[in-house]
């Protein structure tokens, strides 16, 4: 999960999506000041939402 201060660029998240064998990672939430939207494996959602998250 990733919360942004700002609509900015996620370079740390794309990092760890592009090496999924290492970080076990697929898929990835950020969290901002922005609509409800997909940008290939990353969900974004707006702020507000995060009080909506469950773990598993």
């Amino acid at each position: 999960m990733e919360v942004k201060a700002t609509n900015g660029n996620t370079k740390s998240t794309k990092a760890v999506l592009a090496k999924p064998d290492k970080y076990h990672v697929k898929h990835a939430l950020k969290l901002g000041d922005f609509n409800i939207s997909r940008n290939g494996a990353i969900l974004n959602l707006p702020l507000y939402m995060g009080a909506f998250l469950n773990q598993p």
